[in-house]
């Protein structure tokens, strides 16, 4: 297998899990940034 995947990965990785964790994790009270309009159109449908 080739080096160059994890290089490509691990960064993806970590990304992927703090955008996951930014939506996922309820908002302070009246708080309204784009990741409460995104969890909104998330959990909407």
């Amino acid at each position: 297998m080739p080096d160059w995947w994890v290089e490509a990965a691990l960064p993806a990785a970590v990304f992927g899990t703090l955008l996951a964790l930014w939506i996922l994790l309820p908002p302070k009270d009246g708080e309204q940034d784009f990741a409460s309009r995104i969890r909104s159109w998330l959990f909407r449908r």
